[in-house]
């Protein structure tokens, strides 16, 4: 095979990662000759500030890490592995109490501002092994453990762990084409445990923990714990040639909260085709993706269970790409994505909104000398099918539902938005691997009803060195 294959595998981990995960560890042996071993370390710091924010976002968030990867390439085998530590700490946060809301078709809620601290530490490893002259076979694993924490009013903390093994298996076919499988088993916990709760003088306590039933119907979280506990498999393909790569993930998910009163079985399907047009001066790069997945969320009684919510989405993204292989411009390129939601709740009265979501982002990649850019400008805008129940539209409260909040959710999603920012990238000619990475990007929102704020500000400076 060629050092096209490889380098193709790379782009396409950092284009659909989504699909390419064990994928990354099947391309690893497709051309030993070409192949060096190769290992980076770096340290990073960031910021993020402004009132345009999810409902359960930071109004400001400072974050700082560091971590090292590697690959090894032996005569018959290869070896990657990636260990990293991150910091991060966020003010005026409210709303989700999980380590990553809106995941789950369930949540736990609460309603006072703090700050909240959070740790992540990551660690993955993978090896292929050559067997045969087409066949290689490998494994690629990864652990997370995220640990956060908040005081004031509603005191608690949580601990999470994700754990995912992937099996892969490659075979190489003639005429520089591939096919790469891989097996995806992946567990997923999360432990919540409130440690003080400060009630008000008339002893009442409005601040929660509420257990989010879907749409943001929510009832009293019965005691100060909750545990999460999800199982997920599936299956994974990819095939690629040098004009066309086509790839197909399906992956069946399980779930359970609340000591087994609640279950959350899921699905998600996603494929992608990407063909390319190969040229003298300039790669013409397309590509199409679509990703389809359903959460429902069931409350376990005696003689079977009852629905509380049922969640689809669907995502559609389209992308044209010129690679070019002479002058500064080096790509130059426009993706259009968009998404179409359903979500109903079947607490109380029924209910059920239907949305859209869209985004249209150019982008732009530029290289001279020691320094190269990356941009890209961006534009979107939410539209309504059916918008559902709320106290605002049918004149009516609805006492088991945070209203004030699932408005602040929708108005994020929905407000004609704009963007623009890019990574600059230097390297440092008098140390042989040395570079330093700035991010900085701009959010605009116009129309904002519910929101603080209009502006969102991110900034981030990385230092690495590869060697």
């Amino acid at each position: 095979m060629k050092k096209l294959l490889i380098y193709t595998g790379m782009a396409l981990c950092l284009l659909i990662p989504g699909l390419l995960r064990g994928q990354e560890i099947g391309l690893l042996r497709v051309n030993p000759d070409s192949l060096v071993s190769q290992r980076e370390a770096a340290v990073w710091g960031g910021f993020e500030e402004g009132q345009f924010r999810p409902a359960h976002g930071a109004s400001m968030q400072w974050s700082a890490g560091a971590g090292v990867k590697s690959v090894r390439h032996g005569k018959k085998s290869s070896w990657t592995g990636a260990l990293s530590f991150e910091q991060t700490t966020g003010y005026h946060m409210t709303s989700s109490m999980l380590l990553e809301p809106d995941y789950f078709p369930l949540d736990i809620v609460e309603t006072p501002q703090g700050t909240k601290s959070r740790q992540d530490i990551c660690l993955e490893g993978g090896f292929l092994s050559d067997f045969g002259y087409d066949w290689a076979a490998g494994i690629k694993a990864s652990a997370k453990g995220s640990l956060v924490s908040k005081q004031l009013s509603l005191a608690h903390n949580g601990f999470g762990l994700d754990l995912q093994a992937e099996p892969t298996l490659s075979f190489v076919m003639d005429d520089d084409m591939g096919l790469i499988s891989s097996y995806i088993v992946r567990l997923r916990t999360e432990n919540l445990e409130v440690s003080q709760i400060t009630d008000t003088e008339d002893g009442t306590n409005p601040f929660g923990p509420f257990l989010d039933k879907g749409m943001l119907y929510v009832s009293r979280l019965p005691g100060k714990a909750f545990e999460i506990l999800e199982f997920s498999h599936g299956i994974s393909e990819l095939f690629y040639s040098p004009e066309l790569t086509l790839g197909a993930e399906l992956l069946w998910k399980r779930g359970m909260a609340g000591e087994g009163k609640y279950k959350f079985p899921g699905s998600t399907i996603s494929v992608f085709a990407e063909y390319a047009v190969l040229a003298d001066n300039a790669d013409h790069i397309m590509r199409a993706g679509f990703k389809r997945q359903r959460d429902q969320l069931r409350e376990v009684v005696d003689d079977g269970f009852t629905s509380l919510s049922d969640r689809k989405t669907r995502n559609l993204d389209l992308k044209y790409e010129a690679r070019f292989l002479h002058g500064v411009l080096k790509s130059a390129g426009v993706v259009l994505d968009g998404n179409q939601w359903i979500e109903r709740a079947f607490v109380s009265s029924p209910n059920q909104v239907r949305r859209f979501d869209g985004t249209a982002t150019f982008l732009m990649s530029l290289s001279s000398g020691i320094i190269d850019l990356d941009l890209d400008f961006l534009a979107g805008k939410g539209w309504w099918k059916d918008r559902g129940r709320t106290a605002l539209n049918d004149g009516s409260p609805e006492p088991d539902r945070m209203t004030d909040v699932w408005l602040r959710k929708m108005d994020y999603l929905m407000v004609p938005r704009t963007g623009m920012g890019g990574t600059l990238t230097c390297r440092i000619p008098a140390v042989k691997g040395l570079y330093t990475q700035l991010y900085a990007y701009w959010y605009h929102a116009y129309n904002v009803t519910y929101l603080p704020g209009k502006n969102r500000e991110i900034a981030s400076l990385k230092v690495g060195y590869k060697f």
